[in-house]
């Protein structure tokens, strides 16, 4: 149950980590978007302006001293074409592209560009002295509301650029928010695949019919006992029999009987001897001799098998041929202490099974010839 529950939340958090790391990089887009308004409004933008203005105002002057016949028609034009290219390189230059994020601007100097298109006529056909107060008023009155309109605009405490800068705090909080999240999650995620590993590691740990050591957990634990040179006696156990149950009775029936057979042999493990399952019919004991227990093991094993096994109602007897080995008295090493265990086992079974018999320096198994080696891989 936890071992699921763990694996739903890494697969839970598997999706939602990414859509976190994409927000992110959302808000960090948006952030750096902001922040460049902020700075290139008092940058670029700004002093486009300023000059857009500077050259307003020029033009304004000109104009008034060529209606007051003191300037030369062809410096008022000038200046005119000046005001005028001014206007369209603000308008069209993508370098001050984010004079649209100021609401009004680009509407603002487009409606001043047209009225300045407007009177070019007017200008053409102005005499030199001829006071159009008319027109030089107007001139003054769009002049000045531009920059009234700009000045304002591009203030940092104008509201445009005020809900920037809130907006930018915003996203940095978001951002914050966002990374803790990640972290969290992380963890979480972490910890969830180590709870899930951890719960496999047991699994495999588990012979998954019977429910005693597995094959992978005898392994591991006898090259920890070499590694440690801690001295140990394996005991190998091969039912007999076994195959015909399985094969007459059904392999229902088969499972059922090891299923007893790692019942006892459990019933029987304590502080001082372990029980594993190798697979099909074999089991393993492994007991420690760095402490001496004054227990009879192979007695006791032998004893296990002696009481009839019910299996659906049906009364089978069993037995078990036994082999055993000694570390380090006559094995120098995993493979060589299952391999005298495997060997005198099979000396069992050719004497007519049910029994023990333990390694002694003399039997090789090279020596005779072998039915089978057990499989540790």
């Amino acid at each position: 149950m936890g071992n699921c529950r763990s694996r739903k939340i890494a697969s839970l958090l598997t999706y939602i980590t990414p859509l976190l790391i994409i927000s992110i990089l959302i808000a960090v887009a948006a952030l750096k978007r902001n922040s460049d308004t902020i700075t290139n409004s008092q940058n670029e933008a700004a002093w486009y302006v300023l000059q857009l203005n500077k050259e307003y105002a020029e033009f304004h002057h000109q104009l008034h001293r060529y209606a007051t016949g003191n300037s030369d028609h062809n410096d008022m034009m000038l200046q005119y074409e000046i005001l005028w290219s001014r206007f369209t390189t603000i308008l069209t230059n993508t370098h001050i592209s984010h004079l649209y994020h100021f609401d009004g601007a680009y509407h603002q100097i487009s409606k001043q560009f047209a009225y300045i298109q407007s009177i070019e006529l007017q200008l053409i056909d102005l005499e030199p002295g001829d006071p159009e107060q008319a027109l030089i008023t107007q001139v003054k009155e769009h002049y000045e509301n531009l920059v009234v309109f700009l000045s304002h605009k591009f203030r940092l405490s104008s509201g445009d650029l005020l809900k920037r800068v809130e907006a930018t705090q915003t996203m940095k909080l978001l951002i914050y928010f966002l990374l803790c999240a990640i972290v969290l999650l992380g963890g979480i995620l972490c910890w969830a695949l180590w709870r899930e590993s951890t719960s496999m590691r047991k699994l495999a740990m588990r012979d998954t019919l019977t429910g005693i050591h597995s094959r992978l957990w005898l392994n591991n634990h006898l090259n920890e006992l070499v590694d440690a040179q801690q001295p140990f006696r394996f005991y190998l156990i091969d039912l007999d029999g076994f195959k015909q149950i399985n094969d007459t009775q059904g392999h229902h029936m088969g499972d059922q009987l090891l299923k007893v057979v790692a019942k006892r042999l459990t019933a029987l493990s304590g502080e001082h001897y372990h029980v594993a399952r190798m697979g099909g019919d074999e089991f393993a004991v492994i007991e420690p001799l760095a402490v001496q227990h004054g227990i009879n093991i192979s007695q006791k094993l032998l004893n296990s098998f002696q009481q009839p096994v019910v299996l659906d109602g049906k009364t089978f007897s069993i037995s078990a041929s036994i082999g055993s080995s000694e570390f380090p008295l006559n094995a120098s090493s995993v493979t060589e202490v299952l391999q005298q265990a495997d060997f005198v086992m099979y000396e069992v079974k050719q004497r007519g099974k049910n029994g023990v018999q333990h390694y002694e320096i003399g039997h090789s198994p090279l020596e005779k010839k072998r039915v089978k080696e057990p499989d540790f891989r």
